[in-house]
């Protein structure tokens, strides 16, 4: 079963036109000149103060949303139920 997986493989190899094959590899990144060249994700912010507040508060106010939703299934829950 291995072999047939193998044998196949190598026939689409093969059988793929070069510049195919070309897209498919990704070129390497050239060296960075600098260690500041690469930043470093956890630390880049995105838009400005206030576009970051007004998401946090979003965030915040469908969190006790779904918070309050939640205690309210709780008691009108059944007493059976739980």
């Amino acid at each position: 079963m291995l072999e047939k997986i193998a044998a196949i493989g190598l026939a689409t190899l093969t059988l793929a036109p070069v510049p195919a094959l070309a897209q498919a590899i990704p070129p390497t990144a050239p060296a960075a000149s600098g260690a500041s060249a690469i930043p470093n994700r956890a630390t880049v912010r995105w838009g400005t103060h206030g576009t970051r507040s007004r998401h946090r508060s979003t965030l915040n106010r469908q969190k006790a949303r779904a918070t309050a939703e939640r205690a309210r299934q709780v008691r009108a829950a059944p007493k059976g139920s739980r």
